[in-house]
């Protein structure tokens, strides 16, 4: 709570600032608000080092590589919650990275920059499909069409289920039928499919129903179609 305490706010202000965000970033008050960072672990310090770029309320900011240093399970965990917490925050956020895959999970809108000029300003998808140049196009690199699939939720690339239908009927085969979330992308989809070894997902929505389920076929007429907007 250093720039709060900079900026004069009162003993009780910035306690109940310090609960609010450590609420915010998945962190329990009683147990961390008095912690020192030797007690904390690499992802924790992440989330605090959140924490504060956000405890004076700023109106922008900028993010300089703040899931770099961490394990990659921890880094995909943090780049979840901080997609939930903008959600929540609703703020401008100047997000640098020299990954691009984090850049398109990320951003609404991505910069991508070559010796100090700006190569292209878009929105991941038009990146993705429409490259300004042959340096953009190596950048983002020859996966295009399955990193597309990271932008597709999997509620809408499923298939409706038939009125009085269950998810069952609609995987007859002897394996258990496996769920993802209303709002998990394609890209999250496919690598469960492949790692569970089905081709049917039952897509959970919001209130915790099955009303959709997504197949292998949907995801790949989705790879399909990218690349058939790609050659055109």
């Amino acid at each position: 709570a250093t720039v709060p305490r900079l900026l004069g706010w009162t003993a009780q202000r910035v306690a109940a600032r310090v609960d609010k965000l450590l609420t915010l970033v998945g962190m329990d008050p009683a147990v961390y608000r008095e912690r020192f960072p030797r007690e904390l672990s690499g992802g924790q310090k992440q989330r605090v080092g959140v924490a504060r770029a956000l405890a004076a309320d700023p109106p922008v900011m900028l993010m300089d590589e703040p899931f770099g240093a961490i394990d990659p399970i921890t880094r995909t965990h943090l780049q979840d919650e901080f997609l939930k917490i903008l959600r929540t925050l609703k703020k401008t956020i100047v997000f640098v990275t020299h990954d691009i895959d984090e850049a398109i999970k990320l951003g609404d809108r991505i910069a991508i920059l070559r010796d100090g000029a700006l190569v292209q300003y878009d929105t991941p998808e038009m990146i993705l499909t429409s490259p300004a140049n042959a340096f953009v196009e190596a950048f983002v690199g020859t996966d295009r069409a399955l990193k597309r699939l990271a932008l597709i939720s999997a509620a809408t690339a499923a298939e409706p289920l038939a009125s009085g239908a269950t998810a069952a009927e609609k995987h007859p085969g002897p394996h258990p039928l496996w769920t993802i979330s209303a709002d998990a992308n394609l890209r999250d989809a496919l690598a469960q499919m492949l790692t569970s070894g089905t081709d049917t997902l039952a897509v959970i929505a919001a209130d915790g129903n099955l009303r959709r389920v997504l197949t292998l076929a949907a995801i790949r007429a989705q790879i399909q179609a990218h690349a058939d907007d790609g050659n055109r």
